[in-house]
């Protein structure tokens, strides 16, 4: 069986501790220089604030790149109503997911097929696609082998804990769905994987 290749981001679903994700976020300043951003975009804390709250940009895919936290919406803006993400060059503000013990839905690339032995071992996004100025869905995925293989790495992204338990998401397949965690959060010692920053430091 084939997987339908529809990428969509970092989707938060669950807790660490097996509880549903409760839908909590953090009110966050989207910088100008941010690029298109999307729901579902990892982004990084640009080491700033605006009226009191952090001001993030678009995280960098690959090795060594932390990640503050995932987009799960944004704020209405005035001039651009029926717009679903925040285009170039716009500010506004987006609601981030930033709880580094929250499990991410991802879907792998098209790269390799993945199977259970990519379970325990780290990854990187990958930044192929853009993401969807119609559904406003990001195109950020999980490299599973395009350009970086997973591998028992500290100093990558993401740590891959399982596959998304779904009728219609094939293991032996590319484009299956799989459970990470941030690994290399900003706010996290030493990183879930031993690859992040001092608690207390933000990493840009």
């Amino acid at each position: 069986m084939s997987n339908v290749d529809f990428r969509y981001g970092l989707k938060p679903i669950e807790n660490l501790n097996g509880a549903p994700w409760n839908g909590a976020t953090r009110r966050c300043r989207v910088d100008a220089t941010a690029g298109d951003l999307f729901i579902g975009d990892p982004v990084v804390w640009n080491g700033s604030g605006y009226l009191g709250y952090p001001e993030v940009i678009e995280a960098t895919a690959g090795d060594g790149n932390r990640i503050f936290g995932v987009i799960t919406s944004f704020e209405p803006q005035p001039d651009h109503l029926d717009r679903i993400y925040l285009a170039s060059a716009d500010s506004g503000w987006a609601n981030v997911c930033c709880d580094p013990h929250v499990i991410y839905s991802i879907q792998g690339c098209s790269g390799v097929a993945l199977d259970s032995d990519a379970i325990g071992l780290n990854a990187v996004i990958i930044k192929t696609h853009s993401g969807s100025t119609v559904t406003g869905l990001s195109g950020v995925e999980m490299d599973s082998g395009a350009t970086t293989a997973p591998a028992a790495d500290a100093s990558y992204q993401l740590l891959i804990i399982g596959m998304v338990d779904r009728e219609d998401n094939d293991l032996d397949a590319i484009n299956a769905d799989w459970k990470v965690l941030i690994n290399l959060s900003s706010l996290v010692t030493g990183g879930v994987g031993g690859g992040g920053t001092a608690e207390g430091t933000v990493g840009v």
